[in-house]
């Protein structure tokens, strides 16, 4: 595997990838059609549980940006953060609103109980967070993969049916 220049600076400035200022959260286009972004545009979180971690904990640290963007907002919202077991790459946080897009709103799924979950890391490193988690499993390929979606009690609409 082929060692990627500039990892340390990359690291240190991840948190700075997404910058909450730049969504509106007042006024009449404050809206949000299942917005979300990814923190690991480029994998390097998939290499070691030490990458997943950095990439993680930027991602919390933006999330906690938002939720304070959330807490003065007018309007009814779903706010959750979507981790993936194996897979950093799809890994994000997600605003959905009534919009003029017309999408279903609230969303809702159907989640999981019995899964077997072999990441313990993650959820070591999950459990230690202020969320609810749910978890929901895909078939994509024939692969079995495990999504974890968090939300915090009390804050916006629930995802769950």
């Amino acid at each position: 595997m082929k060692k990627k220049r500039g990892l340390r600076r990359y690291y240190r400035n991840l948190d700075n990838s997404f910058n909450p200022e730049n969504l509106s959260f007042k006024g009449e286009n404050a809206w949000f059609d299942l917005f979300h972004f990814h923190i690991d545009n480029t994998g390097l979180g998939n290499r070691s549980w030490k990458s997943r971690v950095q990439h993680l904990d930027a991602l919390f640290l933006i999330a906690e940006k938002i939720e304070t963007k959330l807490g003065d907002f007018e309007r009814p919202f779903q706010y959750w953060i979507e981790i993936y077991e194996n897979d950093g790459w799809d890994d994000g946080v997600y605003i959905h609103t009534e919009n003029p897009n017309h999408s279903t709103f609230p969303t809702s799924l159907t989640f999981d109980s019995d899964i077997k979950k072999t990441n313990t890391n993650l959820i070591d490193y999950l459990k230690c967070k202020n969320y609810v988690i749910r978890t929901k499993h895909f078939l994509e390929d024939g692969k079995l993969i495990i999504g974890y979606f968090l939300q915090m009690k009390d804050f916006g609409l629930t995802l769950e049916k």
